[in-house]
């Protein structure tokens, strides 16, 4: 009896993270936690997202910005031309949403963040399909090869040379 119930408990559980909608967070750190300060700022985001289920994840990694970031939180300016960046996909209730984001507003470790609505599958697995550009033939039709030779017709044989040589090749 006690271990219908328990399985009865895991299906519904199972039913409520597949019926919550799924999220993606990506984040920038600033360079200013060096490499060894990323891994406590990932662990506040997390703390953050409290029951979520995580899905998937990236660690960050340093990488340069397209563009310099310029925020003036501790009464100067601040200037990053690099961050590390990383994401987590995770499942959690629409309710607690703007929690999350009041979060990571308030974390001054965090340069950017965006919160998009996503799928569950995971869309880097999927294979993708080779695309090939060329400069060359920008513009014009791609027309069928013109042949400068004319086509020469096999010649004909007649039945008789054929069994001939098929005799001359057996014997």
């Amino acid at each position: 009896m006690v271990e219908k119930s328990q399985t009865a408990e895991v299906l519904t559980q199972a039913n409520v993270s597949e019926s919550r909608p799924v999220y993606e967070v990506g984040f920038h750190v600033a360079p200013t936690v060096g490499d060894d300060g990323v891994a406590s700022v990932v662990a506040e985001i997390k703390s953050a997202l409290g029951d979520a289920e995580i899905i998937s994840e990236e660690f960050p990694q340093k990488m340069t910005l397209a563009y310099t970031i310029v925020r003036s939180e501790t009464g100067k300016r601040e200037k990053s031309t690099e961050a590390y960046f990383g994401f987590i996909k995770f499942a959690l209730g629409r309710e607690a949403l703007p929690a999350l984001q009041e979060a990571l507003r308030a974390n001054k470790n965090v340069l950017r963040y965006l919160v998009i609505e996503t799928v569950r599958e995971d869309i880097q697995a999927a294979p993708r399909r080779a695309v090939f550009a060329s400069d060359r033939l920008e513009g014009e039709t791609i027309k069928k090869p013109v042949e400068d030779a004319p086509v020469e017709k096999p010649a004909e044989i007649s039945q008789e040379e054929i069994d001939k040589s098929l005799d001359a090749l057996v014997s």
